[in-house]
């Protein structure tokens, strides 16, 4: 098995994603922090999202034991978020005060890949055969698809920098926070006792396998890049392999870059946290 990463700072003062590698246990990981959306930082001047994705980090590498399962680690990790929060007196029945992270990670094992997820980073299998199978769905995209149609409203109107549009869509945005690990939300990894429901888990058998790609949504490819008729997971995960994931995730800052008032591919921000793993289980010949 050989393992390639990338983890790249966006826009925000600190890199709130985190890669996950637990070499001892096969366990590997990325997970995606979600600040409040009400100011703060910790003493040592840490946003929430950070603190979130590296309680992640560091207990999922501290695992010394296949015994524990994926789903029972994600939730005590929760419960340490809910004592976290408590200790900063955050109220924990205001959403927009929580702090968070999304997170997939899995563990190999001798006759199968361990999986989980929760928010929207996503897991895609690749087998000998060419086929992409994502493991997971992105648990927010029908809320987000809304925002974005809102910021292509004010395209449409002839908005032409973020900070015109924002106002527009930031009450969306507020309203989609609401919903996080509730019916008809998503899922996320932040300390609320539902949280653990929304968890995706599973495992599946390694017969053909030759490829697992872990990613936060940072690396993910606006959807009007996507040649036409082209299968969006597919087109991602065929990029990553044959460009490599460093290379894939330079290009992507490029397009970034040549588009900074979020215009031509609409999104929230320019460039946001990145953070990347493949698995390869295939040696070429």
């Amino acid at each position: 098995m050989k393992l390639h990463h990338i983890t790249i700072k966006g826009d925000g003062p600190l890199n709130e994603d985190a890669l996950i590698f637990n070499e001892q246990q096969s366990l590997f990981g990325v997970a995606d922090g979600v600040s409040s959306l009400v100011p703060f930082a910790s003493n040592g001047n840490l946003t929430g999202g950070y603190i979130a994705s590296h309680a992640v980090k560091d207990a999922l590498e501290a695992i010394d034991s296949g015994e524990q399962s994926l789903y029972g680690a994600l939730t005590r990790i929760n419960e340490h978020l809910h004592m976290k929060m408590t200790e900063y007196q955050i109220d924990s029945n205001r959403k927009e005060e929580l702090w968070g992270t999304a997170v997939a990670a899995v563990r190999v094992q001798d006759n199968g890949i361990e999986f989980i997820q929760t928010g929207d980073c996503m897991i895609l299998a690749v087998y000998e055969s060419g086929e992409v199978r994502p493991l997971t769905r992105l648990q927010v995209e029908h809320l987000e698809e809304t925002a974005v149609e809102l910021w292509r409203e004010c395209i449409r109107r002839g908005f032409r920098t973020r900070d015109e549009i924002m106002p527009h869509v930031k009450e969306q945005l507020i309203a989609n926070r609401q919903l996080s690990n509730a019916e008809g939300g998503y899922g996320v990894l932040n300390g609320e006792a539902e949280a653990v429901g929304y968890f995706e888990y599973g495992k599946i058998n390694k017969v053909g396998l030759t490829h697992l790609i872990l990613l936060t949504d940072g690396l993910f490819l606006p959807a009007e890049s996507i040649p036409e008729g082209e299968s969006y997971w597919e087109f991602i995960a065929c990029s990553i392999l044959e460009k490599g994931i460093g290379e894939y995730a330079a290009d992507l800052i490029d397009l970034e870059e040549s588009d900074p008032e979020c215009i031509t591919y609409p999104r929230f921000k320019k460039s946001d946290d990145k953070a990347g793993i493949v698995l390869s289980f295939w040696e070429e010949t």
